[in-house]
């Protein structure tokens, strides 16, 4: 191979997984989603604000802000609505406007919550009162009358995820369990806990409900057969522990990131794999831990938070 030739491969390659750009958010950025239409991008930031960017300008469009005490959840894009926790209760706001669609009351604030694609049901984990390490999980309806409550562990919720038709809530645990319930009575489908050494510190359903994915401590990507719930595959090749993952809309991509064990100040690299085949076709790379990474629906633009006020953009081959 000639000098020239290889030089140009070089440049091809560096060119591929190069950061295009970023969006300044005006605060550090905790989680990042895209609209269903894939023309927004939305973060949450930490001066209780989530801010819309129109995506191919990159100006601000809309900003929602909520009150001091509050915890907003990472969008559901189908739904079009965000949950925002506190010791009140839940509120579920309407994306654009920032309405109150509905109010939940409770005795405390909810650590994790869960948005059914459609908005018909909202789930979110709730520690048990007094000096106990236990949390319930509950589940109530798009009127607010809950259906469920079930005891989700030991140590607190660690990731939790809806399937697509709202049929069933996944939901990862400190005691390193993951449990699935069915969201019309709360029966307990699936207690994983053989094939899990570690705790799973995100998790999703890929699009079309077939499989549950699931990664943490150990560096690995879990895929368990919804239908028979045995452990399908693990994915391996991810250097860094995994914060976060998620599918884009066709299923046939998957985005991880996560963090270095020793620093979260430490540069990490964001894996996009081809789901089909378990092959990484990319690796990007942040200069912090990665707490969030979204693939657009159409699967062409990866967006992620990393440790700063940016959310950072690439294309996916």
């Amino acid at each position: 191979m000639s000098k020239r030739i290889f030089a140009i491969l070089l440049a091809a390659a560096g060119a591929a997984t190069a950061q295009d750009r970023t969006i300044a958010a005006g605060a550090h950025v905790g989680w990042v989603g895209f609209s269903k239409d894939g023309a927004t991008l939305r973060a949450g930031c930490n001066d209780r604000k989530l801010r819309e960017f129109d995506l191919s300008s990159g100006s601000l469009r809309n900003s929602i802000a909520w009150g001091e005490g509050e915890n907003p959840a990472p969008v559901s894009a189908p739904s079009g609505l965000v949950a925002v926790s506190s010791k009140q209760g839940i509120a579920l706001l309407q994306l654009g406007s920032g309405s109150v669609v509905r109010r939940i009351p409770m005795e405390r604030a909810s650590r994790r919550v869960a948005i059914a694609d459609d908005g018909q049901a909202l789930a979110g984990a709730i520690r048990v009162a007094g000096l106990s390490r236990e949390e319930v999980m509950r589940l109530w309806d798009a009127s607010g009358k809950e259906r469920f409550a079930a005891p989700s562990g030991i140590g607190g919720t660690s990731a939790i995820a809806m399937s697509p038709d709202g049929s069933l809530l996944a939901a990862g645990s400190w005691d390193t369990n993951v449990r699935v319930w069915s969201t019309r009575n709360g029966e307990l489908v699936r207690l994983i806990s053989d094939d899990l050494p570690v705790a799973m510190f995100d998790m999703a359903f890929t699009p079309d409900g077939k499989s549950l994915a699931a990664a943490g401590v150990d560096r690995m990507v879990y895929f368990w057969d919804t239908k028979t719930w045995k452990l399908a595959r693990k994915l391996t090749g991810q250097p860094e522990m995994i914060h976060s993952l998620a599918f884009s809309g066709d299923g046939r991509l998957l985005a991880t990131g996560g963090f270095n064990d020793i620093a979260e100040k430490h540069p990490v690299s964001i894996l996009v794999w081809d789901v089909a085949s378990g092959k990484v076709l990319q690796t990007l790379s942040a200069p912090h831990m990665v707490s969030s990474v979204a693939l657009s629906p159409d699967g062409k633009l990866l967006a992620a938070a990393s440790g700063d006020n940016l959310v950072r953009l690439w294309s996916v081959r």
